[in-house]
């Protein structure tokens, strides 16, 4: 499912989404969160590792700022299903 969720700063959007992920994790499926910049990228990143990794869900971070070598690396390691949510 493809989904946009907005909303004022605070109106609980980043809840939404990690209560939506979740749901899609324990049904066997891989999330994506969105952001549009690296360093809002990394801020969620931070939050949803914090929310989901006691839960065992594992998280990555993707940018675009990542060597060749790394994004390549991880890119195979998502496509293998090693991380549940993708940032």
């Amino acid at each position: 499912m493809n989904r946009l969720l907005q909303g004022d700063v605070g109106s609980g959007k980043t809840i939404v989404a990690v209560i939506a992920m979740l749901a899609a994790c324990d049904s066997g499926a891989q999330a994506a969160f969105m952001a549009p910049t690296e360093i809002l990228a990394q801020q969620h990143y931070e939050t949803l590792s914090g929310f989901l990794e006691p839960l065992g869900v594992k998280c990555a971070l993707l940018t675009g700022s990542l060597t060749q070598k790394k994004k390549t690396s991880l890119k195979e390691e998502i496509a293998a299903g090693e991380y549940s949510v993708i940032v």
